[in-house]
């Protein structure tokens, strides 16, 4: 049959693509297991009176591996540290992160431009824009845009008209979220 360099030519763009393939899957994997991380190590530095400036750094640096990753809620919570944590205001660096993340569908993200355009400094006033915004964060179940557009709703608020059936079907599923927010997690 063949030559034996075609042979050999072969045998080393199988090991060549193997290599390449294991890398990548070297380099993946710790960006995916930052996805979650950014958030639960974030969490407890943002109750804190006085978090710790090194532990701050570490997070900071882990939200932003796993954002360059490809995560839009480590996105979200990496422009926490451009609205005042530890001292940096930069809402200009901020803003398109958050607006990024609320796009690719964190609700966080779509219930703090909700709360901006109705009533924050950051953003112009616009009640329709920050209703879209409460309604995308209430479709995924956000339980402070639901008690928003309930209130919304139940005072003709945003531009609503008075509507105690649909303010009250918001607050029912705003009272299942909270329930199902402080049920014990099982193991």
């Amino acid at each position: 049959g063949r030559p034996h360099w075609w042979t050999v030519s072969k045998l080393l763009r199988a090991v060549v693509m193997r290599s390449l393939i294991a890398v990548l899957l070297i380099v993946a994997t710790p960006v995916a297991s930052l996805a979650g991380n950014c958030r639960s190590e974030l969490r407890p530095l943002l109750t804190s009176t006085s978090p710790d400036a090194t532990a701050l750094a570490a997070v900071r640096d882990l939200c932003q591996a796993a954002a360059a990753g490809g995560d839009a809620d480590a996105l979200y919570q990496l422009a926490l540290f451009d609205l005042g944590l530890a001292g940096n205001w930069q809402p200009e660096e901020a803003l398109p992160r958050i607006r990024q993340a609320a796009a690719q569908g964190v609700p966080e993200a779509q219930y703090w431009l909700a709360w901006q355009y109705e009533s924050g400094p950051l953003l112009p006033d616009d009640a329709a824009t920050a209703l879209g915004w409460y309604q995308r964060a209430a479709n995924a179940d956000h339980r402070l845009a639901l008690e928003r557009l309930a209130r919304a709703y139940r005072q003709g608020e945003l531009g609503l008209q008075r509507d105690p059936l649909l303010a009250a079907q918001y607050e029912a599923r705003q009272a299942q979220c909270l329930r199902e927010q402080q049920r014990p997690i099982e193991n």
